[in-house]
């Protein structure tokens, strides 16, 4: 039995199009755009008023032939949905009832789902293999070695099979699941499909900036060493059982610097200097910080009446109703802040050292977190060089918050990390240092910088000068029509204007 539902824009523009009981609401909403003209990844469908729920299909909806859609604007953050994966019972150890599930994005796709759930880094910490397995086929031959054909994986989503390289490409959103939790039933499917050709086209459909190709192990006879390497790379989070095969560079979560050779370790001072102006503070000399050592008046802590004033003008604004910024304006601001951003050519940065020296130095356009790494590293002590160390920024805005810096040559410091004028930066050991280091608190940088290291010197405010008295001004009650020739009126006399007239 066909049918067919009417969607309806902002415009009041119409689009008929033809279902069938197992046709899926989002299939509906991409031939709807499709003939409109718009994006379906940035729409929804309402009836009567009520969001529709694109996963489910034309039966399960509730809707009758004949229906009209409303095409609405969907939002354009991603929510977050709980997904589960059952497992066949070959890949079913350590899971729970054979069930594994985490939280992700809804514009995740559904390889990239695979992907971390078989990588260990979402559901549990135990690897497994769903995307490159391969079967061996003797082509009808009872003995010699066989080749190996690529099983691809098949997801059973209600009433909706996944089961093609497309249809893997889709986000969690494309298929109608923007909220909630959705659970798909895995299982592999044997195809006609070499495992070399199956690799090489993998690569091709999901060759991303955050994902590189599959993993080349299979269940049957393929390596997986080189599998699991690889895997980190695509997911950027490496396991804890193949941390030796994750690559030299470090994952931008935790901020530690890899070893540098030798011959980069001892750089003098001239070499430190040379490419970047720098200047050292030394540690303060007394044990008592300085700011405890001002004096303050109590009565800089009295509100004044235009403390009070303000305070009520600030309550009066937020007490008013304001429009919401409208998508154009929120792009434009969004651009406005990137040209902003890209219009900066250096920063000052200034790493603070547990023994409290500090170096400064600037940095330009160019640099990455890997050189800002590699210039502290550049400052230690000898004894210190080969130890591995965090550097966070402390960002000052409203949401204040303290964030590590990677150790990326692929992170800019201004583009990517958002430095923006001078940036205080905190040095401190990582976990994995040697006891030693964390007892010594002084004697951090190397000797030549020590030497040329002066007194950081805080300027005092200037005092606040007395306010002078101001004489009052006249009212503008003086300029009126009812006061007399001698600028005032009696106290108690009746204004001209309030006269009504005589009885």
């Amino acid at each position: 039995m066909s049918a067919h539902v009417v969607v309806i824009d902002a415009t009041a523009r119409r689009a008929t199009i033809k279902t069938t009981p197992g046709k899926h609401l989002t299939d509906i909403l991409h031939e709807a755009c499709s003939k409109l003209g718009y994006n379906s990844s940035q729409y929804g469908l309402k009836h009567n008023r009520k969001q529709l729920d694109l996963s489910l299909s034309f039966r399960l909806s509730g809707l009758s032939s004949g229906a009209k859609l409303e095409l609405v604007q969907a939002s354009r953050s991603p929510s977050v949905v709980t997904v589960g994966l059952q497992l066949p019972e070959s890949e079913t150890r350590g899971a729970p009832n054979g069930r594994i599930l985490d939280k992700f994005p809804s514009t995740t796709t559904l390889w990239l789902v695979l992907r971390k759930f078989e990588a260990g880094v979402a559901g549990s910490n135990q690897t497994r293999n769903l995307t490159s397995r391969a079967v061996p086929s003797t082509d009808g031959a009872e003995g010699g070695a066989g080749r190996l054909y690529y099983e691809i994986p098949v997801l059973q989503i209600l009433e909706r099979e996944v089961s093609s390289f497309t249809d893997l490409q889709k986000t969690l959103a494309q298929l109608g699941y923007n909220s909630g939790n959705v659970l798909m039933r895995l299982s592999f499917r044997r195809t006609e499909q070499p495992i070399e050709e199956a690799m090489v086209q993998i690569g091709e459909f999901f060759k991303t900036d955050d994902e590189a190709p599959p993993k080349q192990d299979t269940s049957v006879a393929l390596p997986t060493e080189s599998a699991e390497a690889k895997d980190e790379e695509a997911v950027e989070q490496p396991s804890d059982t193949s941390q030796s095969e994750a690559p030299s560079v470090p994952a931008a979560s935790s901020g530690s610097s890899a070893p540098l050779p030798d011959n980069t370790l001892e750089p003098a001072t001239s070499e430190i200097g040379a490419a970047r102006n720098i200047t050292v503070y030394s540690p303060p000399s007394e044990s008592t910080p300085s700011s405890a050592q001002l004096s303050y008046n109590e009565n800089d802590y009295v509100p004044s009446i235009e403390h009070a004033q303000l305070h009520q003008r600030l309550l009066n604004e937020s007490s008013r109703n304001q429009r919401l910024p409208t998508h154009a304006e929120m792009a434009a601001k969004a651009k406005a802040e990137e040209a902003k951003q890209a219009a900066i050519r250096e920063v000052d940065v200034k790493v603070r050292f547990p023994d409290q020296s500090q170096v400064v130095a600037k940095f330009g356009a160019s640099d990455t977190g890997h050189s800002l790494y590699e210039f502290v590293r550049s400052c230690l002590a000898p004894s210190f060089a080969n130890e591995e160390f965090h550097l966070t920024v402390h960002t000052a805005s409203r949401s204040q918050h303290t964030s590590a810096i990677p150790s990326s040559d692929k992170k800019l410091l201004i583009k990517d990390i958002r430095l923006t004028g001078r940036v205080l930066i905190n040095f401190s050991w990582a976990d994995n240092a040697a006891a030693f280091v964390h007892q010594r608190r002084s004697e951090t940088l190397r000797p030549e910088l020590r030497s040329q290291a002066q007194q950081l010197k805080v300027e005092q405010p200037p005092e606040p000068k007395e306010e002078e008295t101001v004489p009052a001004q006249p009212g503008p009650s003086s300029a009126q029509g009812d006061a007399k020739p001698g600028g005032t009126r009696k106290p108690g006399a009746m204004p001209k204007w309030l006269k009504l007239g005589k009885k």
